[in-house]
């Protein structure tokens, strides 16, 4: 059944605010009716209130307001000599509120910093005074420029009460120097002032100094290194707030001054000097110890941002012995590796295999603090799932830029596949894909990777895909192992087919001398004997095709390892999977070739300067505007790196075509089609809000046209007749203020002589009324003197697609979907989208149309939409993967029928902009069974 929107009671109106300054402008405002209160009220309300309880309900109700149209500094001032004759808990929500009229309504700020400073200065209770720091900061970051001598009133207040008794004063005033404190006075004493507090006795005061230093610090106020040696110590601090703080302010200082040498002392009180990045390095390592998941989770962050540590000291987070008697016991990891080097494993007969085998002097101890022996292996094993995912992060980006360290590194991650967790699977999965250009996969590692790829999770079985099409390994019995598995999967998981050809495009072209070894063995070719052919639509067949094909294709001799049935099969792949099949030199085959970007370029400028020659050629130029958007869409459907310039151009000559073809229904009075305005209306929607990379010029071209199209709306509407004018009016309205405000954004832009016009007019309306609006509007309208703007090309230009990989139409065909009338069906949705703004994510809608023509718009959840991994690992910007189910229920049919669903980037209430075709498939909702 078809959702209807019933017409709310109160509507927005949209007025034209006129303000006498100079130069004379008035500024177009969207304002909603009832949305403003008057303040001046609510202070007669005050002075005639008679208890504090009531005085105390009236500020609240000021500080929930959202608006006030009579709001200025003078009002305030009211609330100023009211303060001083008001209860504590009264000064402490004026000052509130105080901070709230510089943040949310824009009253000047150094006025009202003055106030608070005069009112603080008498002020003895200790909730106000913090209240007061409290509300200077936050005024402070309003964004509203502050005076010099402002600042340093702050400052000298602030100085003042650090010399309170009170510790929840000391803090704030620590806070406030640390916030507001300049270059040159922080350098001087503020640095020194503050870091005294670090050893207060009271411990929100000590991790507030820690925080101010740092808070200097981030902005560009110098860290000196006699600092390290105090903070060091509060790093075993009983409160965790100081531990969190003083580790923070460790790395800062280390990566500042990570030359610098600090002195350890040795067991013989002998001095020994080292790196401080080095000393801090075991000092953080230390902190994995940390009885706080807190402090665990951050040191074992920090660990991956050192990277100008010696090899001798990141080699030892790994290097976890395990001491038996003072002697060295082998790992489980060196065990197994000397196992699979020697190729024999234990057969239980001899007594202690794992016999500690090395004598460990007691003297040759290193100088690393022992919580820095095996620190990211004690973080990989820890109980909490935030220390693990920050391990393996901090594991992965320090092997990035550390080869030996990968290599290191590899069996722990590999061990991390195992994890209870998806999220740290996952993880390990995508570092070992970041790293894999450092490493090399042996059989015994592959054995665990492998195991993992009978995950429930579809997530882990691509993320592993995607890791092994990205590793290299070693041996053909690996390359063979690898093979076996993924089509073993793809027998469990048929889903997955996609995902898996990816896998073996990239293990091929990896691996060509390994593929050459094992073709005979993958194609099952007997020498003497013909083998039956094989289905070219089995996947697992694919599967072995497009490695051997890639690998193929930088091993040209593979070719003649190919029997015929092989040659025929990959002319039907590379026709119905270019993507996943490379082009091969065989016979018979030959190469289409695009002419390329240039020639597509110099495509799009031929077409635009044929376009612009026909201007005064009404007939013509319709019918070359026709013309060009065909060969537009085609282009962009044969030019992927052009496609998004080519889908711009192509609606924006649409607009420009639709809008000549009303204007001429205008000119000649005829009344035009709803469909020609809403077709007009969608060009405009989706100029502003499927394509990105645009230039601010390329933004004005939009916004121009935008307003030409709601001006010639307006009238059309109006001279019509039949319908409201009054939601066109809105539209124009709006899309001027939004001109005005890119303009004033803008200031070397300037419109063109239509725009100027319309703009022009409207600022001189005080009412804006449709049929005003539209008298007023209509001469601009119907003048044909101004020419049409100039389209320049921006190549850069992407556009917002989606593609639909589940349900595949030429499945759903072929199954179709029963289900009794009334009740519903889950359908599984895969989708890809590319090119989708982080702020548009929840604009994201499913559309399923019926063949009664009932539309359904679906939100899905966003924990269902997750941006896609690419194959370095990272996530790739703008480009998303939907995973959903959505819900079929329909009433008794006669006979099955197709249902569209497509995927819709919802703009405005009721209008949806598709992002691909829709995907038909068969739906049957059958009558309910009587019983027997």
């Amino acid at each position: 059944m078809a959702l209807v929107q019933k017409r709310p009671y109160s509507e927005t109106t949209k007025t034209i605010q006129v303000e006498n300054v100079e130069p004379p402008k008035k500024k177009i405002k969207i304002q909603l009716k009832g949305s403003e209160r008057s303040f001046a009220a609510l202070l007669k309300r005050l002075e005639s209130s008679s208890s504090s309880n009531e005085t105390l309900q009236i500020l609240t109700e000021i500080s929930d307001t959202p608006n006030f149209y009579d709001l200025s500094l003078d009002a305030v001032k009211f609330l100023v000599n009211m303060f001083r004759k008001e209860k504590d808990f009264i000064r402490v929500k004026i000052l509130y509120l105080m901070s709230d009229f510089a943040i949310d309504h824009a009253i000047d700020a150094c006025s009202l910093l003055e106030d608070i400073l005069i009112l603080m200065k008498s002020e003895e209770s200790s909730k106000v005074i913090c209240q007061s720091f409290n509300s200077i900061f936050n005024i402070g970051q309003s964004g509203q420029v502050i005076s010099q001598a402002i600042y340093l009133r702050i400052i000298e207040f602030a100085k003042l009460k650090l010399s309170s008794t009170n510790y929840n004063v000391q803090r704030h005033a620590i806070k406030i120097i640390g916030a507001f404190a300049s270059k040159e006075d922080a350098e001087k004493e503020l640095m020194l002032l503050v870091s005294h507090y670090m050893d207060s006795p009271d411990a929100r005061t000590r991790a507030q100094a820690i925080n101010s230093i740092l808070c200097m610090g981030n902005r560009s106020i110098q860290l000196s290194q006699t600092l390290y040696a105090r903070v060091e110590k509060h790093l075993k601090d009983d409160y965790e707030c100081v531990r969190k703080e003083a580790l923070q302010l460790v790395f800062e200082i280390s990566q500042r001054h990570p030359e610098f040498n600090v002195k350890l002392l040795q067991g013989n009180d002998s001095e020994i000097r080292i790196r401080l990045i080095d000393d801090a390095f075991g000092k953080v390592c230390s902190a994995i110890s940390d009885l706080s998941m807190q402090v665990r989770a951050q040191a074992a962050e920090l660990l991956g941002q050192m990277k100008q540590v010696n090899n001798e000291f990141l080699f030892q987070t790994l290097d976890k012995k395990l001491m038996s008697n003072m002697r060295r016991k082998k790992t489980s990891h060196e065990r197994a590796f000397e196992n699979f080097t020697s190729g024999e494993w234990s057969s239980g007969r001899k007594w202690a295999d794992d016999a500690p085998q090395e004598l460990i002097n007691t003297e040759s101890i290193s100088l690393i603090d022992s919580g820095a022996c095996g620190a990211l292996v004690q973080g990989l094993e820890d109980e909490f799932l935030e220390v693990r995912m920050a391990s393996v992060n901090s594991m992965c980006n320090l092997a990035l830029n550390n080869p030996p360290f990968a290599e290191l590194s590899l069996d722990f991650l590999v061990d991390m596949f195992n994890d209870e967790i998806e999220d740290v699977r996952l993880q390990a999965i995508y570092s070992l894909t970041k790293i894999s250009e450092h490493i090399i996969l042996r059989e015994d590692q592959l054995e665990i990777m492998l195991g993992s790829l009978e995950d429930y999770s579809v997530e882990v079985r691509e993320g592993l895909h995607l890791m092994l099409g990205a590793c290299r390994v070693s041996t053909r019995a690996c390359l063979t192992l690898v093979v076996q598995k993924v089509l073993d999967v793809l027998s469990k998981y048929p889903q997955d087919k996609l995902s898996a050809f990816g896998c073996m495009n990239k293990v091929g072209s990896k691996h060509q001398e390994l593929c050459m070894s094992l073709t005979p063995q993958l194609i099952q070719d007997h020498p003497f004997f013909d083998s039956a052919e094989k289905d070219v639509e089995d996947p697992a067949y694919v599967c072995v095709l497009i490695m051997l094909f890639n690998a193929a294709k930088n091993m040209p001799p593979m070719l003649s390892l190919f029997p015929d049935i092989i040659l025929k099969h990959y002319a039907y792949l590379r026709d119905t999977m270019p993507n996943f099949v490379p082009y091969l030199p065989v016979r018979n085959q030959t190469e289409m070739t695009l002419v390329g970007t240039t020639g597509s370029q110099q495509f799009l400028r031929t077409l635009l300067s044929n376009i612009e020659a026909t201007y005064f050629v009404k007939t013509a130029r319709q019918s070359l505007l026709q013309a060009a958007q065909e060969n537009l869409s085609r282009l962009a459907s044969i030019d992927p790196e052009l496609s998004g310039t080519a889908n711009f151009t192509r609606d924006y000559l649409g607009a420009e075509l639709l809008m000549e073809q009303l204007q001429i229904n205008l000119m000649t009075h005829r009344v035009p089609s709803k469909e020609s305005l809403n077709q007009l209306i969608n060009k405009c929607l989706r100029l502003q809000n499927l394509f990105n990379n645009l230039t601010p010029e390329d933004h004005l071209l939009v916004k121009q046209i935008c307003i030409r199209a709601s001006a010639l709306n307006l009238v059309l509407v109006v001279k019509d007749k039949s319908q409201s004018a009054l939601q066109p009016c809105q539209l124009l309205l709006h899309v001027a203020s939004d001109v005005l405000e890119f303009l004033k954004q803008n200031p070397n832009l300037s419109t063109d002589l239509f725009t100027k016009s319309i703009l022009s007019y409207l600022e001189t309306v005080s009412d804006p009324k449709p049929g005003r609006v539209s008298r007023g509007i209509l001469p601009v309208v119907q003048s044909s003197n101004y020419l049409p703007n100039s389209l320049s090309l921006n190549f850069n230009i992407k556009m917002c697609t989606a593609r639909i990989i589940e349900p595949d139409e030429a499945m759903s065909n072929e199954n179709v979907i029963k289900v009794t009338a009334g009740l519903i069906a889950a359908l599984p949705i895969h989708a890809e989208i590319e090119q989708l703004q982080e702020s548009q994510r929840e604009n994201l809608r499913i559309k399923i149309k019926y063949p009664d023509q009932n539309i359904h718009v679906v939100m899905p959840r966003l924990r269902d939409l997750k941006r896609i991994i690419g194959e370095n690992g990272n996530e790739m910007l703008n480009s998303w993967r939907l995973r959903t189910n959505i819900l079929l229920s329909h009433g008794i049919w006669t006979e099955p029928s197709q249902v569209d669903i497509s995927i819709c980037l919802s703009v405005k209430p009721s209008n949806e902009l598709e992002l691909c075709k829709p995907v038909k498939v068969i739906f049957s909702p059958k009558p309910i069974r009587k019983g027997i």
